[in-house]
């Protein structure tokens, strides 16, 4: 119950933050597991991400980008990983 509660909290922050970015195809997920897509290769944005944000991803083939948080995560950690995202992904 945990996993679909915070995975559609972590949902819903992306898909606000995210919406009319040209980069992003779709934000996708399952519990904790999320995917976004994007209409270029994921690399350089990961690396930016984790470089200059600290949150940490993974590639889900060229285009993906792989969210999988902790279960323990909280709300706050969310929405300061969202922001991060949105940060890198609409300054490209």
């Amino acid at each position: 119950d945990r996993a679909r509660s915070v995975g559609d909290f972590l949902q819903n922050a992306l898909q606000a933050r995210l919406r009319g970015v040209e980069l992003v195809k779709a934000v996708r997920g399952r519990g904790l597991m999320i995917g976004i897509e994007l209409r270029q290769r994921v690399g350089p944005y990961l690396a930016r991400l984790m470089n200059d944000h600290g949150v940490l991803a993974i590639p889900a083939g060229p285009t993906v980008l792989r969210l999988l948080p902790a279960l323990v995560i909280e709300e706050e950690q969310i929405e300061e990983a969202a922001t991060a995202i949105a940060a890198v992904l609409t300054d490209s």
